[in-house]
């Protein structure tokens, strides 16, 4: 008996005070997070700090696992692994980059134009024979255009990143013949989601008035983003065409989504050919339910950014926006004109970030508004930082896959992507001319072998 009493004497002497650090550095991990990122537009009711150890759990839970998931994932390997992938490349040749062009007239509205090897190519060459427009960078001649497909990235989350972070992943897509635009946008706190979507219009027009003198295809332009950025770009397209429609569902909130100028607009095609997105989320209702199930709602910025209330919340969401267009539209095919061409949704099935169920439903409505290309990868013990991670590395059996459905995406007018370039579709035409010529006198020679 008495054995037993100093037995658990001992392990209560060692118990508590390793259960106790747990505890204090918890706390402390959870006040520090809530100190930095919780304070800004924070409802009067909420706290400075937790007391709750429920919610201290979930807090410091959610930390742990993105540190785990940052140090154990993709990011460590695929950043080390494009390192000798730079090195073991041809280090004399540097990408060609236009960097920091201004588009709008905030401070961070700067983007970088990454452009493909054969483009860069052409420039060097006719440096003497280049023009200045108004924006101060160097325009190509009408005569050296080669419809390029344009891929314009929104990378950064909501209250953090810059264009830098981005370049890993541009210069892969520009290896791959792309014209690639990374852009700043405004994030929290400086701006909220009606600043970011006006950045992202600004954005897209710039490429249209200016593309051309890079080369590029307006009517090509694809919208791409992950995470933050895909909510960005989906809202972006689909407010849009409510609005051009007079569609949109009743707002009696403070959030007011900026409408575009309509006489930019001389056709009724849509503003971009095609939107691309990774690890998203659509309904934002939805989203909020599931961050308040984790005890985040109070230091994740996403609600903040949308206003903090739930006839917000609606206002942000492109899926209940589409949802609205489809069932008060009076003519579904001018809904389906304006809506892009094409849309492709990467998730993993892993992601506890941003859970996969939005994307599906957003598949769902995208289908039933007749958008004549639509697809839904979902990969297979993929979580929510890999698509973007790995997409920086080209020999990433991830990001072999994720190229080869952007290539099929971006299949245009203008040139089809072929390994690392870009071949047009001239020169396809040419070599089916030449196949044809060949077949007839190869017929004719036969005839007359017959004769």
């Amino acid at each position: 008996m008495e054995r037993k009493i100093i037995k658990n004497i001992i392990l209560a002497w060692v118990f508590f005070p390793v259960v106790s650090v747990i505890v204090f550095y918890s706390y402390c991990l959870c006040w520090i997070f809530y100190l930095l990122y919780a304070q800004t537009d924070a409802p009067q009711s909420q706290p400075k700090v937790p007391l709750n150890p429920i919610r201290v759990y979930k807090v410091t839970s959610y930390l742990l696992t993105c540190m785990y998931e940052n140090l154990t994932g993709p990011f460590i390997p695929s950043i080390l692994q494009y390192g000798w992938h730079k090195l073991s490349s041809d280090g004399k040749k540097k990408p060609s980059v236009r960097k920091n062009i201004r588009y709008g007239p905030k401070p961070r509205n700067r983007l970088d134009v990454y452009l493909p090897d054969h483009v860069s190519a052409t420039a060097s060459k006719n440096n003497n024979k280049k023009c200045n427009d108004n924006t101060g960078h160097a325009a190509f001649t009408n005569q050296q255009q080669n419809d390029i497909p344009v891929i314009i990235f929104i990378g950064t989350s909501w209250n953090s990143g810059n264009k830098d972070t981005c370049m890993p992943v541009a210069h892969n897509l520009q290896s791959q013949g792309y014209i690639v635009i990374v852009p700043d946008i405004t994030i929290y706190p400086i701006g909220k989601i009606a600043e970011m979507v006006t950045d992202i219009q600004l954005c897209i027009y710039w490429a249209h008035t200016h593309i051309r003198s890079f080369r590029g295809d307006p009517s090509q332009i694809y919208l791409m983003g992950h995470g933050a950025g895909s909510i960005l770009s989906a809202l972006t397209v689909i407010h849009d065409v409510c609005a051009t429609l007079n569609v949109l569902p009743p707002n009696n909130t403070n959030v007011n989504i900026p409408l575009w100028d309509n006489n930019i607009r001389k056709t009724g095609s849509p503003r971009v050919h095609g939107l691309i997105l990774f690890s998203g989320v659509y309904d934002i209702t939805y989203y909020y339910a599931y961050l308040y199930q984790r005890g985040l709602e109070q230091v994740h910025a996403l609600p903040r950014v949308m206003g903090n209330k739930s006839d917000a919340f609606l206002q942000c969401s492109p899926a209940y926006l589409l949802n609205y267009a489809l069932n008060n539209v009076h003519n579904r095919e001018q809904l389906k004109m304006l809506l892009p061409r094409k849309v492709v949704l990467f998730h993993g099935d892993q992601d506890t970030f941003n859970p996969v169920t939005t994307t599906h439903n957003f598949y769902s409505l995208l289908n039933s508004a007749g958008i004549p290309s639509v697809k839904l990868n979902i990969y297979d013990h993929v979580k929510h930082i890999s698509p973007k991670i790995d997409l920086i590395v080209p020999t990433r059996p991830l990001c072999v896959k994720i190229l080869k459905d952007i290539k099929e995406c971006c299949k245009g007018h203008g040139g089809v992507v072929v390994g690392s370039q870009l071949k047009e579709k001239r020169d396809e035409k040419e070599m089916t001319n030449q196949d044809k010529t060949k077949t007839r006198n190869s017929r004719r020679r036969m005839s007359q072998v017959r004769h």
